[in-house]
């Protein structure tokens, strides 16, 4: 009797014998059992569905790198070359200079009272209620405010 391999994530051996029985072998107890067709048809279905999922991410792993190599926790590399590529950082920083350096030049375009509510509200997430009981203002002057400043760095950026 042949017992075909199944993924490794996948709980259960399936199989039908010569004579039409569907059994199934729970891989953690080694336990072997009979089960009726429908049963069979889900868990087939289920290891078909994790083949699948195990293609696609092979062959976009594979559009992706371009080659063979395993990215993993798992495996080690042969070399230092592939062990300075894996450890190195996917963003160079540059765009983020880039964003720092012209929010730098926007703030030099705003009034006192602008620059402090864009510190608050925008960039710290305070809401214009709570900035306007903080500073003795009204909420509707921080909200035009707010607005304001959008219209500004909408035509800056």
């Amino acid at each position: 009797m042949r017992i075909p391999k199944t993924p490794v994530e996948f709980d259960y051996d399936l199989w039908t014998t010569e004579d039409g029985k569907c059994m199934v072998r729970v891989k953690a107890t080694g336990e072997v059992t009979e089960v009726e067709q429908k049963i069979m048809k889900v868990l087939r279905a289920e290891e078909k569905r994790i083949r699948r999922s195990y293609q696609d991410v092979d062959d976009s792993e594979k559009a992706l790198s371009g080659n063979n190599t395993v990215l993993s926790l798992d495996s080690l590399p042969d070399d230092e070359v592939k062990t300075a590529a894996w450890l190195a950082d996917p963003q160079d920083g540059i765009k983020a200079l880039e964003t720092s350096l012209l929010e730098s030049d926007f703030k030099r375009v705003l009034t006192e009272v602008q620059l402090s509510i864009y510190e608050a509200c925008i960039k710290r997430g305070l809401t214009p209620t709570e900035y306007a009981k903080a500073h003795n203002m009204k909420r509707q002057s921080v909200s035009d405010t707010i607005t304001l400043i959008r219209k500004k760095a909408k035509k800056f950026f």
